[in-house]
């Protein structure tokens, strides 16, 4: 049987490690990343990555600014608060 809180696609998502090392690495360089330099310092697919950044988009978590071939990722305030409390556990 599933666990009822695991179907949420939220707490699916950060519980693993990558999505938490990819709000750290925004949040450390001031937004000036882009999702490919983001893909090879967690050592992770550029797919995969643009799939993370397009959910946590649609939570408000991360906001892009930029054209599709040049986006430039910034934490949101809720962002920015999610992290926080992630980061203090």
């Amino acid at each position: 049987m599933v666990d009822q809180d695991m179907k949420n696609p939220v707490k699916k998502m950060f519980f693993h490690k990558k999505p938490f090392l990819l709000l750290s690495i925004i949040n450390d360089n001031d937004g000036k990343m882009y999702p490919a330099s983001i893909s090879k310092k967690i050592d992770c697919s550029y797919a995969y990555i643009v799939k993370l950044l397009k959910m946590m988009n649609n939570i408000g978590l991360i906001s892009y600014e930029g054209t599709n071939h040049k986006r430039i990722i910034r934490l949101t305030l809720k962002g920015k608060k999610v992290f926080k409390a992630l980061s203090s556990v």
